[in-house]
Order: C-alpha cells, then sequence, then structure tokens
C-alpha cells in the first residue's frame, strides 16, 4: 500500500494560499489551518514572492534546481519554459488585476512543477491564477499541474481577448472621430492605443515563442509535462495574436490618415500663406517705389497723390487675384 504523501508547506505566512486536490477537486488550504498528512492526488502552493519569509521557504527547497530558485528570486521578465532534473519551471504572462478583479498592467507568473507538486508565485494579485483558484474552490475538476498550467494560459488568452475587444472598442471612437476630419486630429489618443497593442503583442509573440520552443524541445529535449496541451495552446495564443495583429495595423492605418489629414492642414495653410505672399508682391514694389527719396516720383506734388498711389496698389492686387483665377491656382 502506497504511503501517505506528507507535504511541507512551511510557515502559513509564507503562502498566499495553497490547494490540495482528491481525484481533481480542491480543497482550500488556510493560513490558519494547514493541511495535515493524507493522501492527496496533488498540491498547489502559491507564493507571496514579495514576502521575504517566502523567499526563505523557496531558498530552503533544495529539491528546486538552481534555475527554478532564480527564477523565484530575481524577478525575471523574460516569458521562458525550462526544465531540469524532473522539474519544468519557468515565467508565463499574467496581468495584475485590481480589487474588483480587472486587469491592469502586465505582470509575470513564476512556476515550477514535478510529478504531484505545483509551485507558482508572484509580486503583485494575477487574474489568471486567482480566476482559476476560484474555479477551482468552487468545485472544478483539475486533474494536476499540467492541466493548472494550460488553464492558466487558456484563462489568460480569455482575459487578453477582452481587453483586445476593448482596444477595438476605444479604435473605433478614434476612428469616428478621425474621420469627421476634426481641426486638430493630432488629439484624438491615437497614440496610448497603439503603445498598449505594441505591448500585447510583444507578451503574445514571446509567449507563442516560448510555447513553440517548449514543443520541438531544444537538443531534443521536449517539455514532456505540457506536451499534450502544447499544440491547442499554441493555436489559442496564434488566433489572439492574429486578432492583436489586425488591431495592430487598423491603428497603423489610423495613424497614417491623421498624417494625411494633418498634411493637408499644412498643405492649405501654406497655400494660402503663398497666395498672400503673393498678392502682396506688387504693392510692396510699388510701395518701395514710391517711397525711394529722389526726384521725379509720380505725384509727389499732388494733394491726391496718397490716393493715386493706394489705387493703383489696388488695382495691380486685383490684377494678381484675376490672373491667379485664370491659371486655376485661386
Amino acid at each position: 500500500m502506497t504511503a501517505p504523501v506528507q507535504e511541507d508547506w512551511g510557515a502559513p505566512s509564507s503562502l498566499a494560499w495553497g490547494l490540495r486536490f482528491i481525484a481533481g477537486v480542491a480543497e482550500s488550504v488556510t493560513e490558519e489551518a494547514p493541511p495535515g498528512p493524507g493522501v492527496s492526488d496533488w498540491t498547489w502552493t502559491h507564493f507571496r514572492l514579495g514576502d521575504v519569509r517566502a523567499q526563505a521557504k523557496l531558498k530552503a527547497m533544495t529539491e528546486l534546481p538552481h534555475a527554478a530558485r532564480a527564477f523565484f528570486a530575481l524577478r525575471e521578465d523574460r516569458v521562458v519554459i525550462d526544465q531540469d532534473d524532473g522539474w519544468v519551471f519557468g515565467v508565463l504572462p499574467e496581468f495584475e488585476r485590481d480589487l474588483g478583479g480587472e486587469p491592469q498592467r502586465e505582470a509575470r507568473l513564476i512556476f515550477a512543477a514535478k510529478g504531484k507538486r505545483l509551485l507558482t508565485g508572484r509580486l503583485h494579485p494575477l487574474r489568471a491564477v486567482d480566476d482559476l483558484r476560484r474555479r477551482a474552490e468552487r468545485g472544478a475538476v483539475i486533474e494536476g499541474p499540467a492541466a493548472a498550467l494550460a488553464a492558466v494560459i487558456e484563462i489568460y488568452a480569455d482575459v487578453m481577448e477582452g481587453q483586445l475587444d476593448k482596444t477595438g472598442a476605444r479604435l473605433a471612437v478614434v476612428e469616428d472621430y478621425v474621420l469627421t476630419e476634426p481641426q486638430d486630429p493630432r488629439h484624438a489618443g491615437l497614440s496610448g492605443e497603439r503603445r498598449q497593442l505594441a505591448r500585447y503583442r510583444r507578451e503574445l509573440q514571446g509567449l507563442r515563442s516560448t510555447l513553440v520552443r517548449a514543443q520541438g524541445g531544444r537538443h531534443g529535449e521536449r517539455v514532456a509535462l505540457l506536451a499534450e496541451a502544447l499544440p491547442d495552446l499554441i493555436s489559442l495564443v496564434e488566433d489572439v495574436d492574429h486578432e492583436a495583429a489586425g488591431l495592430q495595423e487598423r491603428a497603423r492605418l489610423l495613424h497614417e490618415e491623421i498624417d494625411t489629414l494633418i498634411n493637408a492642414a499644412t498643405n492649405r495653410s501654406m497655400r494660402a500663406l503663398t497666395i498672400i505672399s503673393t498678392l502682396l508682391i506688387p504693392p510692396t514694389l510699388i510701395v518701395g517705389a514710391f517711397g525711394m527719396n529722389v526726384p521725379g516720383i509720380p505725384w509727389d506734388k499732388s494733394p491726391v497723390g496718397f490716393a493715386m498711389a493706394s489705387g493703383l496698389c489696388v488695382v495691380v492686387v486685383g490684377a494678381a487675384i484675376w490672373l491667379l483665377r485664370r491659371m486655376q491656382l485661386l
């Protein structure tokens, strides 16, 4: 008969929460009542990496490969999946969540799994992990660490789709604003949306590349823990990335439309200034000629000389306007 599995959970305050699964169904572990001895299919321990007691607990886990402990300690930003000594560990993209559960800025989930054990850690509350924990506590069946990691990636993709839907709605507002040909299209608010889409695509492409490498394996070593789920996960992430790429292309076209509007407004301003300059050249020449202090200036002794010179300027400007219209430049 197999001996009961005794899990070493450490000090209660060293973990954010823990779950013990029996027949795939979760039993929540609270800080006040850590689990005692018993048979469990697998366990999931989630650490607050900002807690020094959690860091001390993780450093003391000598069974973890050095690289895995480094991921938990160094706040790695790369998205990576690696394996060593039977452990699969790495960093997955995530979203921080606010008190209402809404996704906020990008974050990272650190994980390590082997056999019946899954360890995860985070600096701030995360959306996908907390969603999966609540599902498990409500009775959802999670068969093991591999299923949990796959579910986290699936929930992350769903959350990303929701974020992209919101971005698409905001782009529609920007598009409507731009197509009304506003006086200053630079105030459309497109720059922020383009920056956000660029960040989303970096996250998705990093996750896709990591999953593809895990499926193909480096040096012929395929990540066996996730082997069954990897094809579906890659397809899911690619689908979301295609949606992000479509929005990014849409934002780029909007940027080009805004540039066209700005250039058109600039050209209109330059055309108006050119016409005004052209109309002012003849009067400038006339005024310059009459301003010369030499004998023989027309109407220098006439009491209506100023009026005559002004009238000549008006006639010349009128002739210039007629000529520009004749040449279809005005």
